[in-house]
């Protein structure tokens, strides 16, 4: 028996299975690597937004330490600074009587002061002696005089005999710790 040889040029191989799974291969390793791509993406959206929110915590901790030393600070000079306020006001049913309350830091109750008619002059003297009591009392420490100036419930005649009170107390000598708060400033 004769064997008959093939020319090679007579195989045929089929590569369309072949072809259909490396192709399907292929599907799967590009769809693997999108999905890790996406995930990608997410956690550097994530570290990004963590960065983001630490950043912003880090002021807010700056700022909240900037608060307490502010309240630190304004207790230490709630301690070493004294206040007092006048606030005067009228009767809207009667001009004549007016009223001067004078509320000292450490009191709750505004001590009140009634002027009648001709009896002004006296309760002034009487609004000057309970200042310089006050500022006598706490003579250690920096007073701050106030007015409701500008307001429209005080009468223009109070406002310049208690700023002409305060006036007195902030150039005598003898008090040196008076001091006048003018609208925003202090003088």
């Amino acid at each position: 028996m004769k064997r008959r040889h093939r020319a090679k040029s007579d195989i045929l191989i089929d590569l369309t299975s072949l072809l259909d799974v490396i192709f399907i291969v292929l599907l799967v390793v590009i769809g693997r690597q999108m999905t890790l791509t996406d995930k990608q993406a997410e956690q550097v959206k994530a570290s990004v937004a963590v960065e983001e929110a630490t950043a912003q915590a880090e002021v807010a901790h700056a700022k909240y330490q900037l608060y307490l030393d502010q309240l630190d600070t304004a207790d230490t000079l709630n301690q070493m600074v004294c206040a007092l306020t006048v606030y005067c006001y009228y009767n809207e049913n009667d001009v004549t009587e007016r009223y001067v309350e004078i509320l000292k830091k450490g009191d709750a109750e505004p001590t009140v002061i009634t002027m009648r008619g001709e009896d002004v002059s006296s309760k002034l003297s009487e609004v000057k002696a309970t200042i310089i009591e006050y500022v006598q009392d706490n003579h250690d420490f920096p007073v701050i005089l106030s007015l409701n100036e500008g307001d429209e419930k005080i009468l223009y005649r109070d406002e310049k005999a208690i700023k002409n009170i305060f006036e007195e107390l902030s150039e005598d000598k003898e008090y040196p710790n008076v001091y006048v708060k003018y609208g925003k400033y202090v003088k």
